[in-house]
């Protein structure tokens, strides 16, 4: 199939896709790169080829220990081939071989002791891969994934601060998260699986506006009614979910394994949104009962920083997109 897409067709036009077979055993390391010739135009192929080739052997980049390169008499095609004394139980290819040529897509195919075991294909919306990964690393993986993306998003950090900022007992703070988690986990799922898809110019600045939102209902609300507070979690949810899905889409789901690293993702999500909950709430807790007045500044002032902090990104993002 890869050689019958390199072969060009009857019109000028060359297809924009480039071959990697990494092949492994117990012994070595093959990795082979067929590409388009006018894509090397100027260059040495050979070395060309080697430099774009970001691709890790488990924790360590891969160094050929010998190299060929061969042309395609019957076309336009050269094939580099690659080769390291060196096996790995998974691979990482950081980037499409010609990442800055749009329309450009890495096919990827592993083969171990000659079995197919893992494929891919790199896009500008899909830039790097983890391949032939077991299950079990898969998962720890994407947990790991899921906790550093919301710990390191200071938009759902503080949209989740937000909620729980009025406080309203653990059965009530419960069900407002729950909703949260409800929603986001629907439309991660829908996009990672590429059923459904929102375009980031209407993602991020409806996240920015979501924590301008709750940021404002704590202001003039004081204690806000459990039901808005529930139905407003799951609403803004979707669109978080879509953000969340970002990270997914960048890396990708390994075909071997998607259903067990999409929900280790939401499991990852999970566990950083319960780590921000258990910090917030003790220390509210605490405010609110050594002095209830300076509980109210505190909630206030914590309140119109959200505040601020959504309009601040709702307008940022609104001119960009």
């Amino acid at each position: 199939m890869l050689a019958l897409l390199l072969v060009p067709g009857g019109s000028a036009h060359v297809l924009q896709i480039t071959g990697v077979t990494i092949r492994t055993d117990a012994a070595e390391t093959t990795v082979a790169i067929t590409a388009h010739l006018p894509l090397l135009a100027g260059t040495n192929p050979a070395i060309e080829l080697e430099r774009r080739l970001r691709l890790r052997l488990g924790d360590a980049w891969f160094r050929p220990d010998a190299s060929t390169l061969a042309y395609d008499p019957a076309g336009d095609t050269v094939t580099w081939e690659g080769r390291e004394a060196r096996s790995a139980a998974s691979f990482k290819l950081e980037a499409p071989i010609f990442a800055d040529v749009p329309g450009d897509t890495t096919v990827v195919l592993v083969y171990r002791d000659n079995r197919l075991v893992d494929r891919a294909a790199l896009t500008p919306r899909h830039p790097s891969c983890v391949l032939a990964e077991n299950t079990s690393a898969a998962i720890r993986r994407f947990v790991e994934m899921g906790i550093a993306h919301i710990l390191s998003g200071p938009d759902h950090i503080l949209f989740v601060l937000g909620l729980i900022l009025a406080g309203g007992g653990f059965r009530r703070l419960l069900g407002v998260v729950s909703a949260f988690t409800v929603a986001h986990s629907v439309t991660l799922s829908l996009t990672a699986l590429n059923v459904a898809s929102m375009p980031p110019r209407i993602v991020e600045p409806m996240i920015a506006f979501s924590i301008l939102v709750v940021g404002v209902e704590n202001l003039l609300t004081g204690k806000p009614r459990y039901g808005h507070r529930v139905a407003m979690a799951f609403f803004f949810g979707f669109f978080h979910g879509f953000g969340f899905a970002g990270a997914l889409t960048e890396s990708g789901l390994p075909q071997g394994a998607i259903a067990a690293s999409l929900a280790a993702f939401n499991v990852g999500v999970e566990i950083g949104q319960g780590l921000i909950v258990a910090a917030a709430v003790p220390v509210l807790a605490a405010l609110a009962k050594s002095s209830p007045r300076a509980h109210r500044i505190g909630l206030r002032g914590a309140a119109s920083l959200i505040a601020l902090a959504g309009a601040v990104w709702f307008v940022q993002r609104t001119l960009v997109s």
